[in-house]
């Protein structure tokens, strides 16, 4: 209320402009209150900073620091890079057996060598950048493919460090995600299916228990196509090159688990740390893969309304415990069961981000093994009981201040009165 002097000097009030726009249903506009900010607010711009912002620049500051130390992007892609153009000329891309030294050397089929072909005929300079931007591309498209909306969940993804290593390394291991979630998302198409999972078994053949699932859920069809498409395209790709490497390729792999499993994130790695040899290891790894692979037959003979899913999720836990080599950056497959799970935020999605921790190899260490093998098992494990209802992370609708309520209730007494 108002007060000034009136006629004979008699005081007369008069109601304020506020009070008047009160009286008159706020029709004219509300002065802002000032206040502290709500807690709600805080955690939207913490997400925001914390899955908004710092993603894409933790991605600009890791490309710039590796360039700026000689590193430079494609570390693993270069083997392949090189075998891409042995290939087009018609030679073996395969080192001897006895001649191997490391993982930086080139042992996919050589289906996948054809498949990268266009990116040899650039300058690798050139093509490793190209084939990082593809790989980000493709952990995106994955988890669109998956029916993701929540933005949250992208962000997550991109601060993983094994996705991370995916991109700065040229690993195709995100393509090998949006593989997975393309056979998911068409399981029943007799065309989209079976080329899909044979490329993805031409290239990796420990994803093979995908085909048990196939089996195991009646697509027969689907499955005998995959496996003709996969061993045809194997077959074509050696005939390509004159067979060179096939008679010693079997060797070649035994020789190349001897020299790297103990230092990645396998089950075989998990068992030499704890003091198994490497025979006992792997058979031990067999076991609880064959464990799995019959786990998916009983799910789905239950033929609950889950079944499907769940037998997939088991398929990919089956092809990490038949790998007796599991790099960090082969974490970044735990994208695929994560989202057909949860494809909104909740919990499971920030499990991944504990190998940061243990960054690169696991060089044997028993703490490092057992991180990384604890962390894809639970997410796989995670991944396969929906009874399991972790909290999902909401958005709050912040609410007026009690101020603005008081004057709004106010304004609909004195229109109602």
């Amino acid at each position: 209320m108002g007060k000034r002097a009136g006629v004979g000097g008699i005081a007369v009030f008069r109601p304020s402009e506020n009070a008047t726009a009160i009286e008159r249903g706020c029709e004219g506009e509300t002065v802002p209150l000032l206040s502290a900010p709500s807690r709600s607010g805080l955690g939207l711009a913490a997400t925001r900073l914390f899955l908004g912002v710092l993603p894409p620049a933790l991605l600009v500051l890791l490309v710039v620091a590796r360039y700026l130390t000689g590193t430079k992007l494609g570390f693993d892609y270069k083997p392949l890079w090189d075998a891409s153009r042995h290939v087009l000329h018609g030679a073996s891309p395969y080192p001897r057996p006895e001649a191997l030294i490391d993982e930086h050397q080139f042992v996919y089929p050589p289906l996948a060598a054809f498949l990268f072909a266009p990116l040899a005929a650039l300058p690798f300079a050139v093509a490793a950048p190209l084939l990082a931007v593809v790989e980000l591309a493709a952990t995106g498209l994955t988890l669109r493919v998956l029916g993701v909306r929540d933005w949250r969940c992208y962000g997550v993804v991109l601060l993983w460090y094994p996705v991370l290593q995916n991109f700065l390394l040229g690993s195709i291991t995100s393509l090998l995600a949006l593989g997975l979630a393309v056979v998911w998302r068409y399981r029943d198409s007799r065309r989209g299916a079976p080329v899909t999972l044979a490329a993805l078994i031409a290239a990796k053949i420990f994803l093979w228990p995908l085909l048990v699932w196939l089996g195991a859920s009646r697509r027969w069809l689907i499955g005998v196509r995959a496996l003709g498409l996969a061993i045809a395209g194997l077959f074509l790709s050696w005939a390509l090159i004159g067979f060179a490497g096939l008679g010693s390729y079997l060797r070649l792999l035994d020789e190349l688990s001897r020299l790297e499993q103990w230092k990645s994130y396998s089950a075989v790695a998990l068992g030499m740390a704890l003091g198994l040899t490497g025979g006992e290891s792997r058979a031990l790894a067999l076991a609880a893969c064959a464990l799995v692979l019959l786990a998916i037959v009983l799910v789905q003979r239950r033929g609950r309304e889950d079944a499907d899913r769940q037998a997939f999720v088991l398929a990919i836990a089956a092809a990490f415990f038949f790998s007796p080599i599991v790099w960090t950056h082969y974490l970044a497959l735990l994208v695929v069961p994560i989202a057909i799970t949860r494809p909104k935020l909740s919990p499971i999605w920030f499990v991944p981000l504990a190998m940061w921790a243990s960054y690169g190899q696991s060089n044997g260490h028993f703490w490092r093994v057992a991180l990384g093998v604890s962390i894809w098992a639970v997410v796989l494990a995670a991944s396969l009981r929906p009874a399991w209802r972790f909290p999902a992370f909401r958005r709050r609708v912040a609410l007026p201040s009690a101020p603005l309520r008081a004057e709004g209730a106010y304004a609909a007494h004195r229109r109602g009165g």
